[in-house]
């Protein structure tokens, strides 16, 4: 009789720890590998720009300028994270040539875009939706241009041993709300680009190791919408030095992923298994 209470007591809790696996799926591995509230992601960006001489009708030849890129959680808004972007970018001279920031209002578990909370309704992802097949598509919203950017899937590609994916698009934006207060000749005019932007990105955690833009900018006219003429034609591109420092962050991620995902539900579900199969080639003996 004591055997048999036993031998109940270990079925019982095979089959709560097998109950416990949906739980422990989509409600306690999910928390656990969420965008904590204290997120940062900051990039160096070596961008070249090449200004258009109108009086010539002819470009006047790149220079070098200093970018920086940054992300970083503002606020949690009752499990929505409210997360500042921040772009800049400046000639040698200190001179600035734009100045960017976004709010956006992020589910930490998703990647989502929360429309209600951030300075404008976005879809799509902070970067990329965790758990991504070879092949799925997603959009994404790059902060100096701030339309949805539909990233295609163009292969998959190794950064210092980190296997990534790589996307690509041709879109278009328009800057000229940012612009006005840093070029006052824009009373008449607006400015609207050209885009082709590549992005890499982990799929298992959704993470981006590095992006590449090459756009340009033109003067348009406001009423007709006619381009006028050439404004910059821009090259950004995340240093080497930012791309490892990311690789080493998101193998870290990813490795806290797998130990979340798939170690411990292995565990839990192996547990359960084996507690079961016991029970029942036990009294299937006796019997």
């Amino acid at each position: 009789m004591a055997r048999n209470k036993v031998a109940w007591k270990w079925i019982i809790i095979g089959l709560m720890l097998l109950l416990f696996l949906p739980l422990w799926l989509w409600g306690i591995s999910p928390e656990l590998t969420k965008i904590p509230d204290d997120f940062e992601y900051n990039v160096l960006v070596f961008s070249r720009d090449n200004f258009y001489d109108a009086d010539k009708k002819e470009f006047s030849g790149e220079f070098v300028s200093n970018t920086e890129h940054d992300y970083e959680v503002v606020k949690n808004n009752e499990g929505i994270l409210l997360i500042k972007n921040v772009f800049t970018v400046q000639q040698y001279s200190g001179e600035e040539i734009i100045n960017v920031e976004r709010i956006y209002a992020i589910d930490p578990k998703t990647r989502k875009h929360i429309p209600g909370y951030s300075d404008r309704n976005r879809e799509g992802y902070l970067f990329a939706p965790p758990g991504l097949k070879k092949g799925q598509n997603f959009t994404y919203w790059h902060i100096n241009y701030d339309n949805p950017a539909d990233m295609e899937y163009k292969g998959e590609e190794s950064i210092a041993g980190l296997t990534v994916y790589r996307y690509e698009t041709n879109y278009h934006a328009d800057q000229t709300f940012e612009l006005k207060k840093i070029i006052p000749a824009l009373s008449d005019r607006g400015i609207n680009l050209d885009i082709n932007l590549q992005l890499w990105v982990e799929p298992v955690t959704g993470r981006a190791i590095k992006y590449e833009d090459q756009t340009t900018a033109y003067f348009y006219n406001l009423t007709t919408g006619e381009r006028i003429h050439p404004w910059n034609k821009f090259h950004n591109k995340v240093t080497e030095i930012s791309v490892l420092k990311q690789v080493e962050i998101t193998k870290r991620e990813k490795l806290k992923r797998f130990f979340f995902e798939s170690v411990i539900t292995g565990l839990i579900a192996l547990a359960a298994v084996i507690l079961l199969l016991y029970q029942f080639f036990i009294r299937k003996k006796r019997f």
